[in-house]
């Protein structure tokens, strides 16, 4: 299992690497998952935030645990448009969020610990939709954008 991001473009890159390094020389398949994946599975409709640089944060909404609407942006300007009453503030300062957007749910975590990730991971149970692909999400963007790396590379080599 490796963690596909959000974060840092070249530690994302490399640590994807080293796993797929790994992967192919050993009879085992990699699993990624991105850290708002992780939270997912314990919370089913969450907003979900994440440290970024300075005073900004990288936030996702998910309901049944599919993101709908992913961006980077400060507290103040984050803004939900629909119903959101059942939702679940967890991360990085989700008090304050919650108190932003009109919430009384949430839970301040302000890291994913390795424990999530193993958590989560084990939950796998195709690992075809967890190939390692890496998140990166770029300051005022409205929405993902996974990196689309060469075909060859998204499937396990088969070592035997």
């Amino acid at each position: 299992m490796v963690c596909t991001g959000p974060g840092n473009f070249n530690g994302i890159r490399a640590s994807i690497s080293a796993m797929k390094g790994v992967c192919c020389s050993l009879p085992i398949q990699l699993i990624g998952v991105n850290k708002f994946q992780a939270l997912s599975k314990i919370y089913k409709s969450a907003l979900i935030s994440l440290k970024y640089r300075g005073n900004k944060i990288y936030w996702c909404i998910l309901k049944d645990e599919e993101p709908i609407f992913i961006s980077s942006s400060e507290i103040e300007d984050i803004k939900t448009f629909d119903d959101h009453s059942d939702l679940v503030v967890v991360g990085y300062k989700a008090e304050e969020i919650a108190k932003s957007i009109k919430l009384r749910k949430f839970i301040e975590q302000n890291e994913i610990s390795i424990r999530d990730l193993l958590n989560f991971s084990r939950k796998v149970v195709s690992s075809e939709k967890f190939l390692p692909k890496p998140l990166y999400i770029s300051p005022g963007q409205s929405l993902f954008a996974k990196y689309k790396g060469p075909k060859i590379l998204d499937k396990p080599l088969d070592v035997s």
